[in-house]
């Protein structure tokens, strides 16, 4: 892991667990109405969360840790490369509802878990920043005259069509950690691009850019570059 580049764990499965536990405890002391219903929705997303992050660990990491050929050493930071946006606004409401106290999480805590999905984000910023050097070795050629094509060779690599076949052998989009509406299935390059590249900064980060370029095979386009 990079000396200096690391977060603090969060702790986020025994959050989660602590809030599904006390959202229960509180519906359950309510008779039915409005709140009651307000809690047990919560209660369901938490429990959601939690089944999908298990799913996670059980399914996917172990299938991208044999591809990687090395056991990811954290695995909540694993984990966090697959909250999407639209997991911040649970957290968020359940802290607005219980401001004045009586949640199972502390204000500070529900306030790292709503940030969850900006942790992702810059996970595959990383990615993004550390493919496009990794990948050098893949598409150098000592020829000066192969220099100017060297970019458009990097964007075969690169491009969100490719790195969603990686995607698919992984199943990282099956398993995101999301409340969205189901998208058209046109419209999901982009966030199976961005799952990738959240692994890949998992990589670099783990490993430098020398792990980053022997992942960068598994990127290898399946048509030849001309």
């Amino acid at each position: 892991m990079h000396r200096s580049l690391v977060w603090h764990e969060v702790g986020v499965e025994g959050n989660l667990a602590l809030l599904r536990g006390g959202l229960a405890e509180k519906a359950d002391a309510l008779d039915d109405g409005r709140e009651r219903d307000l809690l047990l929705r919560w209660h369901g997303a938490v429990d959601a969360v939690l089944r999908g992050m298990d799913a996670i660990g059980t399914a996917v990491c172990p299938v991208v840790e044999r591809d990687l050929g090395f056991s990811i050493e954290r695995k909540e930071m694993f984990v966090l490369a697959f909250f999407q946006p639209s997991t911040r606004n649970l957290f968020s409401e359940i802290a607005v509802h219980f401001r004045e106290g009586g949640c199972a999480l502390s204000p500070a805590d529900l306030d790292a878990m709503a940030h969850l999905p900006d942790a992702a984000e810059v996970l595959a910023w990383i990615g993004d920043a550390a493919l496009k050097i990794g990948v050098l070795p893949a598409i150098w050629s000592p020829h000066l005259a192969d220099a100017a094509g060297l970019s458009e060779r990097r964007k075969h690599y690169e491009s969100n069509a490719n790195m969603g076949r990686l995607c698919d052998r992984w199943g990282l989009y099956e398993h995101r950690i999301h409340f969205d509406p189901p998208v058209p299935k046109g419209d999901t390059a982009h966030v199976k691009g961005t799952l990738v590249e959240a692994v890949l900064g998992i990589v670099f980060l783990q490993r430098g850019l020398t792990g980053v370029a022997e992942a960068a095979a598994l990127l290898e386009p399946a048509a030849p570059i001309p």
